[in-house]
């Protein structure tokens, strides 16, 4: 009943037809950029996903569709600025 962390040698979606959203919620979370970049960079060097969006405002963000699009190079830097994405 339960399964190691990590990627898979098969998978349910074709990455290049999926679309990924990372959406945070508030509160102290220190390194919670550093996730961001960490995940940004495992989406698309590992499985190969073209469309990453960060969500801002927490849950309501996902209804304002003001999403921005984010690569490994909008990232870079990330992990050196205060708030997240």
């Amino acid at each position: 009943w339960m399964y190691r962390a990590g990627p898979r040698r098969k998978i349910a979606f074709n990455p290049k037809e999926t679309k990924a959203a990372i959406v945070t919620c508030g509160g102290l979370c220190p390194g919670l950029n550093t996730v961001i970049q960490g995940l940004v960079r495992c989406l698309t060097y590992t499985y190969g996903v073209e469309e990453i969006y960060g969500i801002p405002y927490g849950y309501s963000g996902i209804y304002s569709r003001e999403w921005r699009k984010l690569d490994v190079d909008s990232v870079r830097e990330i992990h050196n600025v205060g708030g997240t994405c």
